[in-house]
């Protein structure tokens, strides 16, 4: 994960636990956005093919646990 990835990251909780929202509501929005990008970045890489099967679902679990590790050390 690049490192802006994870400062916008980091800084998106930090102002969502400020205003008072539901951690879980910013880590599933982070890890669907993110989810995304990567899966259509990947699929330009390949010429619009998948790398493998599964490959959004795989990605969108891969990211989740990599956001619920970078929340849970910093919050």
């Amino acid at each position: 994960m690049c490192p802006a990835c994870i400062i916008a990251i980091s800084g998106g909780l930090l102002i969502a636990n400020k205003f008072g929202i539901n951690n879980l509501l910013v880590i599933g929005l982070a890890t669907i956005f993110l989810s995304v990008i990567t899966d259509i970045i990947l699929r330009k890489i390949n010429h619009g093919k998948v790398f493998f099967s599964y490959q959004r679902i795989i990605i969108s679990v891969v990211i989740l646990f990599i956001t619920i590790l970078l929340a849970q050390f910093l919050l």
